[in-house]
């Protein structure tokens, strides 16, 4: 048989989520709807500050003040049901992977169970399932809640001021870069504590089963030497990950605040040239953070 390709895999997973495409359609119908909702929330802030505070006008500050309002409890309420369908939709389709995935594991041959070790196929059944309920739930939700916010963002900033909406995308190619050598090195990491939590799991099940066999041999202090080996080998790893995580987090953050402080510098000296208000500057920080939002994550 022919080994599938990423791509084939993951197309495999999403196949699942045929039955449930009704609750799909809706979870990317809110999902537009909320992006929305971010994208006009600091044109609302920008109008309240111009026009209402700096305007003297109470009552046009109050009716953004109140529009803000309605607008985060609809996105609260839009945020319920989508978490509400994503979940239910992702745990259906798993449920239908471990009812398939238990069946094909019973027809397989003795020999296919004889070669294979019995804590590679619980690590598989249960934590390679848990991804891909994660995959095709949320991950996949994000990757395109971001994507989609990140254009919103990117057009609200160039009709804005295009000349620092440039100085953004300057850095965001950066961020982008910084964002692939994470991953380029965490994906690995992440694939072999995986597999050694397999060979953790076997030894473990062969201890517990073979007990009596090991107490007959007085094999104790040679099984717990071989556990300490193989568990000291998963430690090693998921410290090396949480080393490369160290590393990346905060230089995102330091590029992403880098560009906070250019703009506020050059977006504060258009506001001294009366170029540029200052409900302008404030929206641009806002558009800003959610524009970075999504890489950081």
């Amino acid at each position: 048989m022919r080994r599938q390709n990423d791509t084939q895999i993951l197309w495999r997973c999403f196949q699942y989520l045929r039955p449930y495409w009704k609750l799909e359609v809706g979870i990317y119908g809110l999902m537009i709807l909320i992006n929305l909702v971010n994208i006009l929330t600091p044109q609302l802030i920008r109008r309240a500050i111009d026009g209402g505070i700096y305007g003297g006008d109470l009552v046009l500050l109050g009716q953004v003040v109140g529009g803000i309002l309605l607008l985060t409890l609809a996105k609260g309420v839009m945020d319920y049901y989508q978490g509400q369908w994503t979940e239910f939709a992702s745990q259906s389709a798993v449920y239908d992977i471990r009812n398939e995935l238990l069946r094909k594991l019973v027809s397989l041959s003795f020999s296919f169970h004889d070669r294979t070790e019995a804590g590679q196929i619980l690590s598989r059944a249960m934590q390679d399932v848990e991804h891909i309920r994660f995959l095709i739930g949320r991950a996949i939700l994000r990757i395109i809640e971001g994507v989609v916010l990140i254009l919103f963002t990117a057009v609200a900033l160039l009709l804005m001021n295009v000349t620092l909406a440039s100085l953004i995308i300057l850095i965001l190619p950066l961020l982008l870069h910084r964002a692939y050598k994470f991953g380029k090195q965490f994906r690995p990491l992440s694939l072999e504590i995986q597999n050694q939590l397999g060979v953790l799991t076997t030894r473990l099940e062969q201890n517990l089963r073979g007990a009596r066999i090991v107490k007959a041999f007085a094999q104790e202090n040679a099984e717990i030497s071989r556990f300490i080996q193989e568990n000291e080998k998963w430690f090693d790893l998921s410290a090396k990950s949480t080393t490369v995580q160290a590393v990346h987090a905060p230089m995102l953050d330091m590029i992403a605040n880098f560009g906070t402080v250019l703009i506020i510098w050059y977006g504060g000296w258009q506001v001294t040239q009366n170029q540029l208000t200052l409900g302008e500057l404030v929206a641009f920080t806002t558009y800003l953070a959610m524009l970075l939002r999504p890489i950081r994550l």
